[in-house]
């Protein structure tokens, strides 16, 4: 641990340096040959320093977000324990380089790290590919993942329904039409249903053989986007027999975003599946993808929900340029529910159901320099009919190198 920590500020350090030395918060270095009309090679490094801080009511032990399956329901009665909480923990330090070649074209690696890695301040990889010929290679986002549709808020995680999951996966990306893409791709399978295998042990975990398989088509306009996503999975157990046992699973989402007046905008994404949980931000790693049925078999869960928000700009709709010192806020409400299909045996007909809203003020002090406050509230019931509730008043400041 003590190594890990003199690494992480070794590295920060450097970074720094070299970006001091720039004459400017980003390090840019190019080779003096070229092809294609660009440097043979280029390399830049930047940051993005972020501090959370925040009050929470209820003292969930999620730092970084409100995390709907957390909160403690009436049931489990738990004391409320309010904390204050601070983290640089979302700074993040990136890395990208381009190579022009002759019969591949542009080679893009890109390399972009956080400070969650051992339980917070140690190095996590958020991002580690290489892209050529509309090919991507190594972990990013998933297909089933729409950057343009999140929302401008300081809760790391954001709705629980949002698709906001980044995967090890080879995906290949078609050119439809200068506005429209279309994406398919493996993605590395995981098995998260161990949430109530503690009441079936005739059901056994099994590794996972099949990768995923997702695809997205996402189609724009000047003012706005939509994309509409799937994806397909065989997830393994072994039963009663120690036989393999495959469920097949799967799911869709829709998403998008539309400039209504000026810069304000809406954006929204609608969710629904059977064993998509893990892709869904509150739900992944949590063992919610399937439940047992007590005679050593697995069955998939129904998940469906989304969530809406609005951007609103303060004062003048349009600016000058990026410099400019203004206000915004982002106000937004989602929905979950996770079905039970054990209803009968395993309380009621819903294993959780959730609500999350928050309303927050930026304030764009200079192009790359922010402070926001936000008021975020999450509700939620659990298998048994209980429920639980919980608020959390959050600050950020934040520079973008």
């Amino acid at each position: 641990m003590k190594y890990q920590v003199l690494i992480n500020t070794f590295t920060f350090f450097i970074l720094c340096l070299f970006s001091g030395l720039a004459n400017a918060q980003l390090l840019s270095i190019q080779s003096a040959d070229s092809l294609n009309g660009k440097p043979k090679k280029q390399f830049y490094s930047t940051a993005w320093i972020k501090m959370n801080m925040f009050y929470d009511h209820k003292g969930i032990p999620n730092v970084s977000a409100m995390h709907l399956p957390s909160i403690p329901t009436d049931r489990e009665n738990v004391v409320d324990d309010p904390q204050v909480h601070a983290d640089l923990n979302q700074t993040r330090l990136i890395f990208a380089s381009t190579f022009q070649s002759e019969y591949l074209g542009e080679i893009l690696s890109y390399i972009e790290t956080d400070f969650y890695g051992s339980g917070g301040g140690g190095l996590r990889l958020r991002h580690a590919y290489i892209r050529f010929n509309n090919w991507r290679i190594g972990q990013s986002w998933s297909g089933f993942t729409d950057e343009e549709a999140w929302p401008n808020i300081t809760d790391f995680d954001g709705p629980s329904t949002g698709a906001w999951v980044r995967s090890v996966q080879v995906t290949y990306f078609f050119r439809l039409q200068p506005n429209m893409d279309w994406s398919v791709g493996v993605e590395l399978p995981t098995a998260d249903y161990s949430r109530y295998l503690a009441i079936d042990t005739l059901v056994t975990p099994s590794k996972q053989t099949f990768p995923d398989l997702v695809s997205h088509y996402e189609v724009r306009w000047p003012k706005g986007h939509f994309q509409i996503a799937g994806v397909g999975r065989a997830i393994e157990y072994r039963n009663a027999s120690q036989n393999t046992v495959y469920k097949i699973g799967g799911g869709f989402s829709g998403s998008g975003s539309q400039i209504l007046f000026g810069r304000d905008k809406i954006i929204y994404q609608m969710a629904y599946g059977m064993g998509i949980s893990r892709y869904l931000v509150s739900f992944g790693g949590g063992g919610w993808d399937a439940v047992p049925d007590g005679k050593g078999n697995l069955d998939l869960v129904p998940i469906y929900g989304g969530y809406v928000g609005y951007q609103l700009f303060w004062g003048k709709k349009k600016y000058a340029s990026r410099d400019y010192n203004h206000f915004s806020s982002t106000f937004v409400y989602g929905y979950v529910n996770l079905n039970n299909p054990q209803y009968g045996t395993l309380g009621n007909p819903t294993l959780l159901t959730g609500s999350y809203a928050s309303a927050n003020l930026y304030w764009n002090v200079v192009g790359p320099l922010n402070f926001a406050i936000e008021g975020i509230y999450g509700f939620r019931t659990d298998e048994f009919e209980s429920s639980g509730q919980n608020i959390r008043i959050q600050t950020v400041a934040e520079y973008n190198f």
